[in-house]
């Protein structure tokens, strides 16, 4: 397989862009200086910070909708449609992008039950929703969204062309803006000197990971280095598709989209299911220590949901011995800050 050509056919893909790249690249000495001074064996530590594009409050996010709103700009969409939870990164990213293109927005959004606090349903990426101009569709904890979903867009079909996204945007479109998030990250690796030994995701929806289990599959199948990827899930059984079936599943479509041979293997996949806590969107000690160590040592703010769960499996792993002090772990920081806001009393 060749590399080159792979990027070539990803770069042409079509896109609308949204974001402004390369993210930052960072090395995280700090982390690495505490963990080491507390006896813990620990890798060089750098962190990708997708959590600084430009639209909303920033997030990966972006990435996916690039290829996702070019779909729906080519099918004539006047209308996006989108559901996740009232914190889902997701919809925030996806409120933002309508309102920079211009589009009419709207949101169908899981109310917690029971709520995280008194307010956590009216703070945080809900919030910025609303700042944002997108229609906010609260749905009673234990409805289905997409169903409610679908209704609308049957009602708005009579007078334009309502475009649904589906969640997470993890769809073959939206895999390949994870796929060049890849490309990127090895691109500032060898710049820095070294090619990466493990690369650390967070699983939500799973578009992330999948473009990035590609990526590294087609690298190893060219000759070049496997590099291993930690995915660490944050669903867990609140999610009707468990993790490692969401993964290929998206893997297979980013695969075939791209009209690579064969399929993409999961041989690099070290997935992890032990950091979820109690649940999506419930916070736990763990995931605490992390954002709290993380912020006390870069200055740099991981979000309870998501990044403060696999950066909590993360630490495990290199306080269990899972790297060297010689190897090269990024971490890839996806975004979602806002949703701090909603835990503040977790955090008091």
């Amino acid at each position: 397989m060749d590399i080159m050509e792979l990027r070539t056919r990803l770069e042409e893909a079509p896109r609308i862009p949204l974001g402004v790249w390369p993210t930052p690249f960072m090395p995280m000495d700090g982390l690495r200086a505490r963990l080491s001074a507390q006896g813990i064996e620990c890798p060089r530590l750098w962190i990708k910070r997708e959590d600084m594009t430009p639209l909303g409050a920033g997030g990966n996010k972006i990435r996916k909708l690039e290829h996702v709103l070019a779909k729906a700009r080519a099918e004539g969409a006047d209308v996006l449609l989108n559901t996740g939870e009232v914190q889902s990164n997701q919809v925030v990213q996806t409120a933002a992008s309508a309102a920079h293109l211009g589009i009419p927005c709207e949101l169908f959004l899981g109310r917690t039950d029971p709520p995280l606090s008194e307010d956590d349903q009216e703070t945080g990426n809900i919030l910025l929703c609303r700042i944002l101009g997108a229609q906010v569709h609260l749905v009673p904890p234990g409805a289905d969204r997409d169903a409610a979903m679908r209704r609308r867009a049957e009602k708005l079909r009579a007078e334009g062309r309502p475009y649904i996204i589906p969640r997470g945007s993890s769809t073959a479109e939206g895999a390949l803006g994870s796929l060049r998030c890849f490309f990127e990250l090895l691109d500032q690796a060898q710049a820095s000197g070294f090619t990466p030994d493990a690369i650390a995701v967070t699983v939500g929806s799973s578009g992330t990971t999948a473009g990035f289990l590609a990526g590294a599959h087609a690298l190893a199948l060219s000759g070049g280095p496997d590099i291993p990827l930690y995915a660490f899930d944050t669903f867990g059984t609140d999610y009707p598709v468990q993790a490692r079936e969401r993964i290929m599943e998206h893997a297979e479509e980013c695969w075939a989209s791209l009209s690579l041979p064969g399929r993409c293997g999961e041989r690099l996949l070290r997935l992890s299911c032990d950091f979820v806590g109690p649940g999506y969107s419930r916070p736990y000690p763990g995931m605490i220590e992390a954002v709290r160590l993380v912020a006390q040592s870069e200055g740099v703010i991981l979000d309870p949901n998501y990044t403060g769960k696999s950066m909590a499996g993360l630490l495990d792993a290199i306080r269990k011995g899972a790297f060297t002090a010689d190897q090269h772990v990024v971490y890839l920081h996806t975004g979602g800050l806002p949703a701090l806001f909603a835990m503040r009393r977790h955090f008091a």
